[in-house]
């Protein structure tokens, strides 16, 4: 079965733009791009890099050195809990007057805005274009994903390093601020796009009303779903109301060592799978598995005895008097049944990890120091990162071999001269060999600063 993907331009989408980055050094991932990679490839998306590297024809770099880069950009991703799956690169120029190696001076249709390297990677990986995104922020990559046929996002960049919408570039499918905005879009998209797929007659009321209508693939341009009915809100949100009666969510390993071990998404990554993506194997599986706090409440009334004539629909109540669902439904504090209402409106939540009721939360002040915020994690592995880096850096301030190979120079050179002004009678020998191991100090010297 062919499998869909997000391709994804390397400079101004992954990193900084630098101009042409040579170096491992010159690496720096833009905010919350580790997080959206994350997401992506928990959504079932190949992660594809298409790169125009013009630099290798020009002689900035060779492909060994790209390869190294590339390599440290997937070893800095990993710290993150992110990868890429792989990359496609172009190295060609077609103006033969800018390059250095002949051989790559080519008209070739790997070159953005050509689709070349899309088609390329759709042939060996088996894609599916018509389910595939591109994201990049220049219109040469907006160009080329339309050229291949998949849906594109553009990011924003500096006017000096692009300019407006070329006449014959059509509108993108959609606009995004960074890759974690495009990758909310990408998702939304999805789980638009195939839930009327689902069963049409569900047996919970509820999940028929969540149902979005899925949107024409050719006209996407926000993506932002319709305000639901307030007289429906209790209704209308079972995913919601399951993401606050799950228990919380367990941090994963914050890092990772090699490109082909990939750390297991975290159970944020999998509530998003589930409640946005996951309807396409098996829906009735899978909205089962995200329903079972709440449908044995509003679903599984167990029949009154008592009172032949059936119970008002709408009355909860009683729904709420099997036991395999008051663990998941009470309230930490009191014990007490939590009503789904109160979860919909906000009455009720969790603090600290637990599920409180509406007359408990009020007694319990909002998170703060308590437990670090989803959005801060990135950041703070970002950080993290920058610090080893530095502090790799700073590793080379200690006494290296060539620094105390200058040194014993040094000295050698000092007793010479003083051998010579005291002692020696032939002095121009002991000046030569003074003036010689002067100059092996600075050479060292050098060559440790160059390390």
């Amino acid at each position: 079965m062919e499998s869909r993907a997000v391709f994804l331009d390397r400079d101004g989408t992954l990193i900084e733009e630098v101009g042409y980055a040579t170096r491992p050094e010159q690496i720096r991932i833009l905010g919350g791009v580790a997080r959206a990679l994350a997401r992506l490839a928990g959504a079932g998306y190949k992660l594809v890099v298409v790169t125009n590297q013009s630099g290798i024809a020009r002689g900035f770099l060779t492909e060994d050195d790209l390869n190294r880069f590339h390599q440290a950009l997937d070893d800095q991703l990993g710290l993150l809990g992110a990868r890429v799956d792989v990359y496609y690169t172009c190295p060609h120029h077609p103006d033969p007057a800018e390059v250095v190696r002949p051989e790559l001076a080519v008209e070739c249709q790997c070159r953005k805005p050509k689709p070349g390297l899309i088609l390329q990677a759709a042939h060996d990986l088996g894609l599916d274009l018509a389910k595939s995104w591109l994201v990049g922020d220049t219109w040469r990559d907006i160009e080329a994903g339309q050229a291949a046929g998949i849906r594109t996002i553009k990011l924003p960049t500096a006017a000096s390093l692009d300019g407006p919408r070329p006449p014959h570039v059509e509108t993108p499918t959609a606009e995004a601020a960074s890759l974690e905005r495009a990758a909310d879009i990408i998702l939304n998209y999805r789980t638009a796009a195939q839930e009327p797929a689902a069963s049409p007659a569900p047996p919970a009321p509820e999940i028929a009303a969540t149902a979005p209508v899925a949107p024409s693939p050719q006209v996407a341009p926000r993506l932002e779903p319709a305000p639901p009915d307030p007289a429906a809100a209790a209704e209308a949100a079972p995913a919601e109301v399951a993401r606050l009666l799950a228990p919380p969510p367990v941090a994963p390993a914050p890092y990772g060592s090699l490109r082909d071990e990939v750390p297991p998404p975290d159970r944020d990554a999998e509530a998003i799978a589930l409640e946005e993506v996951g309807r396409e194997q098996a829906p009735e599986e899978v909205e089962a598995a995200i329903e079972p706090p709440v449908e044995p409440e509003l679903a599984a009334a167990p029949p009154d005895v008592s009172a032949p004539s059936a119970a008002p629909p709408d009355v909860p109540e009683p729904a709420i008097e099997p036991p395999d669902a008051a663990p998941a439904a009470t309230c930490a504090r009191c014990g007490q049944v939590v009503a789904v209402a109160d979860l919909v409106s906000g009455a009720a939540g969790r603090r600290g990890g637990f599920l409180l009721c509406a007359a408990c939360l009020p007694h319990h002040p909002p998170d703060t120091d308590a437990a670090i915020p989803d959005s801060c994690v990135g950041l703070l592995r970002e950080s993290l990162l920058e610090l080893r880096r530095i502090g790799r850096r700073e590793q080379s301030t200690g006494l290296s071999l060539l620094r105390m190979l200058a040194y014993l120079a040094q000295a050698a050179a000092l007793f010479c001269g003083i051998v010579m002004v005291i002692f020696s009678t032939d002095k121009a020998t002991y000046v030569q060999v003074a003036v010689f191991l002067q100059l092996l100090v600075l050479t060292l010297l050098l060559l440790e600063r160059r390390s």
